[in-house]
């Protein structure tokens, strides 16, 4: 079972947790794709309020490194942050009932591969599926498929080594 803490380094550990575990992990590591336990959600209006702008703006479909930051910002805060918030708080409503940017940005607004924690790899697994079985499941079938959604991607493919997948968030170190 998952213990309720509030300190932010069990936070970012639990979300690194849930990265593993979002599918990129258990396809990469040999095993094999979860089923999405329901449909992925709707894709969000094509259309929302920028960022700092009073004016709408038309966000894409899917994210785009090549989207300007405002544009950037609008579409996390459109797509991502209440869908994931979702995710989260499903799995502990308390904990992560303050769920926004600062989950996987930071206090410093930084990109969340250098904040939230390194994934380790050994022998072409992620660690996190053995050290923190039930984090990695809920990361694999729950976040990274939702995030995949989101993000107007499709979950990680181990055999067309495409998709979103643990590495959209975190960095692996292999061991």
């Amino acid at each position: 079972m998952i213990r309720q803490r509030t300190d932010s380094s069990f936070l970012r550990a639990s979300i690194v947790a849930a990265s593993v575990a979002l599918g990129t992990l258990a396809v990469a590591c040999g095993g094999e794709a979860p089923a999405p336990a329901s449909p992925p959600s709707a894709p969000p209006a094509a259309s929302a309020v920028a960022a700092g702008s009073a004016t709408p703006a038309a966000l894409p479909t899917a994210w785009s490194d090549d989207m300007p930051m405002d544009q950037k910002k609008a579409f996390m805060k459109a797509n991502v942050a209440p869908r994931m918030a979702k995710v989260f708080q499903g799995m502990n409503a308390t904990h992560f009932a303050d769920f926004g940017c600062k989950t996987c940005h930071g206090p410093d607004w930084k990109a969340p591969k250098d904040f939230l924690p390194k994934l380790s790899m050994k022998d072409g697994k992620i660690t996190a599926f053995a050290d923190k079985p039930e984090v990695a499941k809920f990361m694999a079938e729950k976040v990274v498929p939702e995030m995949a959604s989101a993000l107007g991607e499709k979950p990680y493919d181990a055999a067309t080594k495409s998709g979103f997948g643990c590495m959209g968030c975190h960095s692996i170190e292999t061991k």
